[in-house]
């Protein structure tokens, strides 16, 4: 693997990438870093860990894609009755695809924030990305296993893949914020694509279902983002992004990826830092080191 292609091109364009690791075949191909390692927030890449929670928690028989908001929060319907119908429908399902109804994209920093935005249409009928929907799962991981999604992933996923405990936000109402908040470094963004590779396999034990990854992984709503050549248009899992070339991702706000290639056993991992144009991160993946793997 020669990363000079994918190395030129991100100093270029002068992006702020941190770091990249490629792995193959059960071994890196290729590392280069611009800056020294160390943890760091991973923005939304937080949500596809809370996915894996969920997923957890279903194999164990505690949630149920079905589950239904209001009811796992023990939470009364609001008052008006178009409002009340569609929190009353509201399911785990909804949230894990983005597609519970919010007009816009909202950061709640409380359960009672989170409940008290409009649903302007009804859920399952459009994807809108939101923070509120990771939250909400969380906090309905939460009333199920009476854990914090850290906490609840820390014996199950953070210590077997070796990465000691991490620093991961709360809301004010103290439950893990989910949506974002994780801090890792990239080598253990790597070490968590490697897990999805090897569909919830870790050291010979399934850490969480080889189905519930491949669900989690595939499209279950169509997305459509109006950009010009973009990657958020090819649908979207239970939390993660599907993509071409047969991959799907994990996908942080500044330019944090970690893209899974299952047909050619591979995983690219990048960190960076306030970059404001994060997608010319993942053009020169495809144009640079896809057509090496």
């Amino acid at each position: 693997m020669d990363l000079k292609p994918f190395v030129d091109e991100m100093e270029k364009q002068k992006l702020k990438i941190e770091g990249v690791i490629v792995f193959q075949r059960g071994r890196d191909l290729a590392r280069h870093r611009w800056t020294p390692e160390f943890r760091r927030t991973t923005f939304s890449v937080s949500k596809n860990f809370c996915s894996i929670a969920v997923g957890m928690a279903i194999d164990e028989g505690k949630l149920r894609l079905s589950d239904k908001v209001m009811q796992a929060l023990k939470r009364q319907s609001p008052s008006d009755q178009i409002q009340a119908m569609r929190w009353d429908s509201l399911t785990l399902e909804h949230l894990l695809t983005m597609t519970m109804g919010h007009p816009e994209f909202t950061r709640p920093r409380s359960v009672e924030e989170a409940l008290s935005y409009e649903l302007t249409s009804d859920p399952g009928t459009r994807f809108l990305y939101d923070n509120t929907c990771t939250f909400l799962a969380s906090v309905m991981l939460t009333k199920a296993t009476g854990q914090k999604v850290r906490d609840y992933l820390l014996d199950r996923l953070f210590h077997p893949l070796g990465i000691a405990d991490p620093e991961w936000l709360e809301s004010d109402d103290g439950y893990t914020i989910a949506a974002n908040g994780l801090s890792l470094t990239t080598s253990e963004l790597a070490l968590f694509g490697r897990f999805l590779l090897q569909r919830g396999n870790w050291e010979g034990r399934q850490l969480v279902s080889t189905a519930w990854i491949e669900k989690a992984t595939r499209t279950q709503v169509p997305t459509r983002s109006g950009r010009a050549r973009s990657d958020y248009d090819l649908g979207y899992g239970y939390q993660f992004w599907t993509c071409g070339h047969g991959a799907y991702r994990c996908d942080g706000r500044d330019g944090q990826y970690v893209i899974v290639f299952p047909g050619l056993d591979a995983v690219v991992t990048i960190n960076a830092s306030e970059e404001e144009n994060p997608e010319s991160i993942l053009r020169a993946v495809w144009d640079n080191i896809f057509p090496q793997l």
